[in-house]
């Protein structure tokens, strides 16, 4: 069986008749053809003999200036900085105010607030997703960008799935046009 030895770290691929793009160790892609496999080392992790000859299979010696790396077991990584969560008043709108994300036909609004809303969707969504928000009333449209930074069951009547996931979306700029189209928004702040 041929394979190739990566000249970097000196880590074999076998089972290949031409050389691999990169080395699934080092990921350089510098490589020279090796000889059969030896059929004495039967288990994986084997050392392999060195010595060419007819004997065995003929394996380059690594090079003189190539220096052996230590590696060191990192702490745990440092949780994640917790976003900074705007606060704002919520209302429940007295007129049917209608969004449309960006991947998703028109949906009642749940609560709205200057800074976000909570709508109910059909499918799950992951936080941290951008999306294109429209809000719509009674014939009043603003266009805005938001983030999805919730989003949870909510109950089994969905459709495709049998369940609701409630979604809270973040906006990341709240334009003055949206207390026009929300006054309950400006009467609450």
């Amino acid at each position: 069986m041929t394979g190739w030895i990566c000249q970097h770290c000196r880590s074999i691929v076998w089972r290949r008749t031409g050389a691999p793009g990169s080395c699934p160790k080092c990921g350089l892609s510098k490589f020279e053809p090796v000889a059969d496999r030896p059929a004495s080392p039967s288990r994986r992790g084997a050392p392999i003999p060195h010595e060419p000859g007819p004997s065995g299979p003929t394996m380059p010696a690594p090079p003189a200036d190539l220096q052996l790396r230590r590696f060191s077991v990192l702490p745990e990584a440092a949780p994640a900085p917790r976003r900074e969560r705007r606060r704002a008043k919520r209302v429940r709108p007295k007129e049917p105010v209608h969004v449309r994300l960006s991947w998703g036909p028109p949906l009642p609004i749940l609560d709205i607030s200057a800074v976000g809303l909570l709508v109910e969707l059909t499918r799950l969504v992951k936080p941290g997703t951008r999306c294109e928000v429209e809000l719509a009333r009674s014939g009043h449209t603003v266009r805005l960008r938001g983030e999805v930074v919730r989003s949870s069951v909510a109950s089994g009547t969905g459709s495709d799935t049998g369940l609701q996931y409630r979604t809270a979306v973040q906006f990341l700029a709240t334009p003055p046009t949206l207390f026009t189209l929300v006054p309950e928004l400006s009467e609450e702040a």
